[in-house]
């Protein structure tokens, strides 16, 4: 950087799926861009599991979205294996199942493969550089140093945001955590995308089994803080392997080779994703389906829009305002749908009886129904579930 300052149209912070699809989005419609991630390797360290639904699955969970190329084509060689099933196994062990079409991705990999489309497309790319928001402009340190005046800021990097501190945009604070093995040796099912429900192995969340191919998978648990109440994560996850009355027997002598962890957003989007010349994607702005802690469609739908807005705005044809709009239409009301379902079912997530009960009542194809953020009218049958307790 030149005497320590520069001047870009858009600068995007953090080169996660959301920061570069909206890098690549601006850079395309012929904006200026500099997108800027503080890890020294991009997609290192793992911090997803790496499911994705295949297209037409997108398609029917966001209706309204316009689906960037780059999640809808996802090249065969970052694809790990294919399921074709979800599974739902209740607390009693019982399961139902209904079809779901999923690619699961290498995460590291993706995660290069969308920089390196952004790059192609013209933005300039940063690593291993911290950006921090103070008085408007960015602050970088660490490979590269100095400060970057931005017509438009894209603050995509992830829970806890920097860049929404900055400029002071309230971000909801309730995040879900999780702790996930990779295990080589396993005895699964290759097919199904497993969920396992119940106090023991995951209060307040849930723990899977997602297959990286026939004996590969993809092990973890998720939940928040408050149903932890003092166990450990990784006690709950050692747990679910050991003693779970239907995963021990397809996890017995499995080997872990690796070890991922991370932060979720676990409650919906902020009342402002756009303040000033900012704009929030991705987890920073709690783009997360809250019935799963799915992620990646959403973060791309979300930067690819902010990235689209940002450079039209510097164009001179768009207000940063439309952002909050083009959102709200094309995933609001999934996410918001996906936060009014979750806090229905935490008031049963307590007892395992009433969750074999709410499984028991509700027909595999509205399970998918609210996996995807609608509401179902078996899901209206939870009040009476609890108040018969």
């Amino acid at each position: 950087m030149r005497d320590g300052r520069e001047k870009v149209e858009i600068a995007v912070v953090g080169a996660g799926p959301a920061g570069s699809a909206a890098a690549e989005a601006a850079a395309r419609l012929g904006a200026d861009v500099l997108l800027i991630e503080r890890k020294r390797e991009i997609g290192t360290p793992v911090q997803c599991g790496g499911f994705l639904p295949e297209a037409n699955e997108l398609e029917a969970l966001l209706p309204k979205a316009k689906i960037p190329e780059a999640l809808a084509e996802v090249p065969e060689e970052l694809i790990l294996h294919r399921t074709r099933v979800q599974r739902i196994y209740a607390p009693s062990g019982r399961s139902k199942e209904f079809p779901v079409l999923g690619r699961v991705l290498d995460r590291r990999s993706f995660d290069r493969h969308l920089a390196w489309r952004a790059a192609r497309a013209g933005a300039r790319v940063l690593v291993d550089v911290r950006a921090e928001l103070l008085e408007g402009s960015l602050r970088l340190s660490g490979r590269a140093s100095g400060t970057v005046e931005a017509d438009v800021v894209i603050g995509a990097d992830g829970p806890g945001s920097a860049t929404a501190r900055g400029a002071r945009l309230a971000a909801r604070q309730e995040v879900g955590v999780c702790l996930e093995y990779e295990m080589a040796g396993v005895d699964i099912d290759p097919d199904a995308a497993e969920m396992y429900f119940g106090t023991g192995s995951a209060p307040g969340g849930y723990a899977w089994i997602i297959p990286l191919g026939e004996d590969v998978a993809n092990v973890g648990v998720g939940t928040r803080p408050t149903y932890l109440r003092g166990r450990r994560l990784r006690d709950l996850l050692d747990s679910f392997i050991s003693e779970h009355p239907i995963a021990k027997d397809k996890l017995r002598g499995g080997s872990v080779t690796a070890v991922m962890r991370g932060l979720v957003p676990a409650g919906g989007m902020p009342p402002a994703i756009q303040g000033g010349n900012v704009l929030l994607a991705g987890d920073a702005a709690g783009m997360v389906m809250a019935t799963s802690g799915g992620g990646i469609p959403l973060a791309m739908v979300g930067g690819q829009a902010a990235g689209e807005v940002a450079a039209r705005h510097v164009g001179g044809t768009a207000s940063l305002r439309e952002y909050t709009t083009r959102i709200a239409t094309e995933m609001g009301r999934e996410v918001d749908n996906s936060v009014r379902i979750r806090e229905v079912v935490d008031k049963i997530m307590n007892s395992d009886r009433l969750m074999d009960a709410l499984i028991a009542t509700m027909p595999a194809d509205q399970m998918k129904a609210v996996m995807r953020g609608q509401i179902p009218g078996a899901l209206e049958k939870v009040g009476d579930l609890v108040a018969g307790r």
